[in-house]
């Protein structure tokens, strides 16, 4: 019998090797590390949790069994099984989306190791060792978000710099956790460990004031490490947040623990699309679309509801959406424009129209636009706010980050620019490669964004395909009730 956990976490980790040797083929690379991820996902999204199941060699898998690892137990439960199935799959597009438009030579083998320690932070028990698994996930993260670039370490190194100051806060939570239990009557013990928890995941998620990472991010890692690193760390940063309000409800007792969630997001929301709104670089436009949508899930966390709950895992269900679709546009387009900046970037949409279609449409899902994936989930924040005094503030910073992209747009449908400037610092010879030099662009890709395309404004017009799931995983949770 093998324990789920211990699968999940190990095969990633052991492949990882076999796919990094493999990188002088990279179609090779590609379709192990897809093939990986895939089935990883597979086994999230259908195995049962409540009894084994005999799938490799007749031994069977028991993917909600506990195991104790020196001495500290893993398990899964629901939300952890459907966050993880998630991961795995864009892990898996981004994979063999990255044989055509290479996104560093590493990028495969980073990623298997990141989701394998991100795994095990989402099934250990004990909320110490999680936020110990996050840190050195992001890591191995800010290896990839170095990429391939020779020279400037600017993004990669704010990165690391920046969530290696939530790690303090967060060892220091467990331990006044303890403490509160032995003198439950201390207020100030509860009121310190919950501007921990605040403090620690806020730098994790990159909100305001803690976002300057974000555009530095966005301006030097390659594009789908961009949307990877923001898409994985934060899911999981979530998931290990939920995970301490369950097992301490005391730390959400209070109301003004929501109404500060509710405060940061409506800053972060702000203050994302206003600086969208003023881009003339796809990157950090991106960046910014990313960081008001983070401030919107926030604001539905705040709410301190089930529904608050179900409309912020709706928006992070389709922000990792749209964020893969924009990122798989925005990696094309860099690969013929050599940079990001709009100026660079005339003509592009006769050239490679699916690359810009997909593109401005993640990013307008983003903004929560009309007939995209992000609208559903941005109506759904608005009814909650129906009759509060500020209701109109997601309005408008979806507003600035739609428009910014409409400019993106407008720009790639202008005129040819002049001689392209030089390649961008994060790309590499593989990243400028000869067949993204002529004609439509390579046909994977573009493939892989239409069914993106597709699936964005299927979701948008169908929820309930997704809804149906998160109803099952809020249920899970019982601190809101």
């Amino acid at each position: 019998m093998i324990a789920g956990p211990v699968f999940l976490i190990a095969l990633p980790l052991a492949a990882a090797p076999l796919v990094y040797l493999l990188r002088r083929w990279p179609w090779a690379e590609a379709c192990l590390a897809s093939a990986i991820a895939l089935g990883m996902a597979g086994l999230c999204l259908f195995l049962p949790l409540d009894r084994p199941v005999s799938i490799l060699l007749g031994r069977g898998i028991a993917l909600g069994e506990p195991v104790s690892v020196l001495g500290r137990e893993l398990a899964l439960n629901p939300a952890g099984c459907l966050l993880l199935a998630l991961l795995y799959l864009m892990a898996a597009t981004c994979f063999l989306f990255a044989w055509r438009v290479p996104q560093g030579r590493a990028f495969a083998p980073l990623g298997l190791i990141i989701l394998g320690v991100l795994s095990g932070a989402v099934a250990i028990r004990h909320l110490l060792f999680a936020a110990l698994l996050l840190w050195l996930a992001s890591i191995v993260a800010a290896l990839m978000v170095q990429g391939d670039r020779r020279g400037s370490t600017r993004g990669a190194l704010r990165y690391l710099v920046v969530t290696t100051l939530a790690v303090p806060p967060l060892l220091t939570l467990p331990w006044l956790i303890d403490l509160y239990a032995l003198q439950p009557d201390n207020l100030i013990l509860s009121h310190f460990a919950a501007v921990l928890l605040a403090s620690g995941f806020a730098i994790v998620l990159g909100v305001v004031p803690f976002h300057v990472w974000v555009p530095s991010l966005a301006d030097e890692a390659p594009p789908l490490a961009t949307s990877f690193v923001l898409t994985a760390m934060g899911g999981v940063a979530l998931f290990v947040t939920l995970s301490y309000f369950e097992a301490c409800p005391w730390l959400v007792a209070n109301p003004q623990v929501f109404r500060l969630l509710g405060g940061v997001g409506l800053l972060t929301a702000a203050i994302g699309g206003l600086f969208a709104f003023a881009q003339r670089d796809f990157g950090r436009l991106l960046s910014y679309a990313a960081l008001s949508d983070m401030g919107c899930l926030l604001v539905a966390l705040g709410q301190g509801s089930a529904l608050g709950l179900s409309a912020a895992l709706l928006e992070f269900v389709n922000r990792s959406l749209g964020l893969t679709l924009a990122g798989m546009g925005l990696a094309m387009v860099r690969s013929r424009a050599g940079s990001d900046a709009f100026a660079d970037a005339g003509g592009l949409a006769r050239r490679l129209p699916l690359a810009t279609a997909g593109l401005i449409l993640g990013g307008l899902s983003l903004a929560g636009f009309p007939l995209t994936a992000g609208f559903v989930s941005r109506w759904a924040l608005l009814r909650l706010l129906a009759g509060r005094a500020w209701w109109w503030v997601p309005i408008l910073a979806g507003a600035g980050v739609a428009v910014g992209f409409l400019r993106g747009l407008s720009a790639l449908l202008g005129p040819k620019a002049g001689p392209s400037s030089p390649p961008c610092g994060d790309c590499s010879p593989l990243s400028n490669p000869p067949h993204m030099r002529g004609g439509q662009g390579p046909l994977l890709p573009s493939a892989m964004i239409l069914g993106l395309m597709l699936l964005c404004m299927v979701l948008g017009l169908w929820p309930q395909y997704v809804m149906v799931p998160i109803q099952r995983v809020v249920e899970t949770f019982t601190f809101l009730r």
